[in-house]
């Protein structure tokens, strides 16, 4: 059977090319979005993409990612009372898009002007990812006591989880250059929010009877550069130059393109398996 890879945050540049790059190879996909014309409209411009290859091998639910019922009806291919039967594995992209801000509400109700602040990188939610997160377990939850017999059931089949996290995230790993310190200083509310996605996974890798046996992956890509589109099939896309390390062996690196890490992700985790890589936080970098 040909598996079946779910995608969270679809429309953002690194899952949408390994998103594009599955459909493309003749994998299916369930992919969760807000608003699927805004994720049909980019997958429509991605190389080898066609109308047909939508029909025949993307499925899409359209919801928030926060609600535990939508985020189980991604992760559910097919469902009978007899049996049910899920995705292999799950791509997680979500994040806040980032702003500039320069300004902070007055701490004085009476004054209704905006006061100076440090600049730094905002997002409208800063607990998206976070939020999302619990309800991605929240359901695998529902998912493991409703749908089977027993735990042992569930974790034949339990779906490998890959996340797109970054890298300056996880204190005492040195992969940012000195150079881009001040630059991932602003990045503190967005990562704040990555790192409590990767509390909340690894605390609950760590349980007896895990919801993430089936493994989890986590992706730390330096500063993100490019956008979602993907090589034309055949053409180099520049992958020999991305440079990969770990947390025990981590790699350097100023930025790294989007597509390149939908691309990684495809070739390593959705094509290659991921086996080589569960359990690491991988570091991405040109």
């Amino acid at each position: 059977m040909t598996p079946t890879i779910a995608f969270f945050g679809a429309t953002g540049g690194c899952a949408n090319a390994c998103l594009a790059y599955t459909l493309r190879s003749g994998y299916n996909a369930i992919a969760l979005a807000r608003t699927p014309e805004k994720l049909t409209t980019q997958l429509l411009t991605q190389p080898g993409i066609t109308q047909e290859t939508l029909d025949t091998h993307l499925r899409i639910v359209q919801g928030d990612a926060r609600d535990i019922e939508t985020v189980m009806k991604t992760l559910i291919v097919t469902s009978t009372p007899q049996s049910t039967t899920l995705v292999s594995l799950i791509v997680s992209g979500i994040g806040g898009t980032g702003e500039l801000v320069l300004t902070k509400p007055s701490p004085c109700d009476q004054i209704p002007m905006r006061m100076p602040t440090i600049p730094h990188i905002g997002i409208p939610n800063p607990h998206i990812t976070e939020e999302s997160t619990t309800a991605l377990l929240g359901a695998l939850r529902r998912i493991a006591d409703e749908r089977f017999g027993s735990f042992a059931e569930y974790a034949a089949v339990a779906p490998r989880v890959t996340i797109i996290s970054g890298a300056g995230i996880k204190k005492g790993i040195k992969d940012v250059p000195l150079l881009f310190k001040p630059l991932y200083a602003a990045l503190d509310v967005p990562h704040k929010d990555k790192m409590k996605m990767e509390r909340l996974l690894g605390a609950e890798v760590e349980r007896r009877e895990s919801l993430l046996c089936g493994g989890l992956v986590i992706v730390r890509p330096s500063f993100l550069g490019g956008d979602h589109k993907i090589a034309e099939p055949g053409a180099d896309s520049g992958y020999r130059k991305l440079r990969v390390g770990t947390e025990a062996k981590p790699e350097v690196g100023y930025t790294v393109g989007r597509a390149l890490i939908g691309e990684w992700i495809y070739r390593e985790v959705v094509k290659g398996g991921g086996d080589k890589w569960v359990g690491e936080g991988v570091i991405l970098t040109e």
